[in-house]
């Protein structure tokens, strides 16, 4: 799909690419995330290249979904992974995990449009932020997000892969204005330190949660 090409045609802000979610547990949930690679294109798009997102947006979508989820659906936003990584619409996706039970599942795929429906219509903003460190599904960030709107998020076993300017892009891609960045707790030091010098270069502060 030609994201620019459809936005320019419909004059579209942002899209929410609503998809499938799969995972080795298979425990159900719905999960949002910007996308993007840290390291090597495993799964389509470029290598090291992150794609524009929207930070408020998606946390317009992720509050709607939080509000009365499927019973037994955890709710949480992923690290920034996968394509696409190349278009200059910002773009998130939103994802119904993590079985084909899920994916078949009518109330529970209407659940989350409706979720996105309501979302794109909020127009708040919150303090816009990107995140370092945590696992893949981002359980800090996750509860955070009820305050703060996460964009681009490296998740702790991607931090090995940074360079000042992967963290650039986080900053960049981020369309809505970094604010400040959030480091998870569980970093070690001498990956507290990468990051540290990294948002220094892009005169970041880093916020203590």
């Amino acid at each position: 799909t030609d994201y620019d090409a459809l936005a320019g045609a419909y004059d579209i802000d942002y899209f929410v690419v609503a998809s499938r979610h799969a995972s080795q547990s298979g425990k159900p949930s719905l999960t949002f995330h910007p996308t993007g690679n840290f390291g090597k294109a495993m799964y389509g798009g470029k290598t090291r290249e992150l794609q524009a997102t929207l930070a408020n947006p998606m946390r317009h979508v992720f509050m709607k979904a939080l509000e009365d989820p499927p019973r037994g659906f955890e709710v949480s936003l992923e690290a920034t992974h996968h394509s696409p990584t190349q278009f200059r619409t910002p773009l998130f996706f939103a994802e119904v995990g993590s079985t084909e039970t899920q994916w078949r599942d009518e109330s529970v795929c209407g659940y989350l449009v409706g979720a996105i429906l309501e979302g794109i219509r909020e127009d708040g903003r919150a303090p816009t932020v990107i995140g370092f460190g945590g696992g893949h599904y981002c359980p800090t960030f996750s509860v955070l997000e009820q305050e703060i709107a996460f964009g681009h998020m490296a998740a702790k076993y991607a931090i090995d892969l940074l360079t000042p300017e992967l963290v650039g892009q986080m900053v960049e891609k981020t369309l809505d204005g970094v604010e400040g960045a959030v480091l998870d707790r569980g970093l070690k030091g001498h990956q507290r330190k990468k990051v540290e010098v990294a948002l220094k270069k892009q005169d970041v502060g880093i916020l203590e949660r």
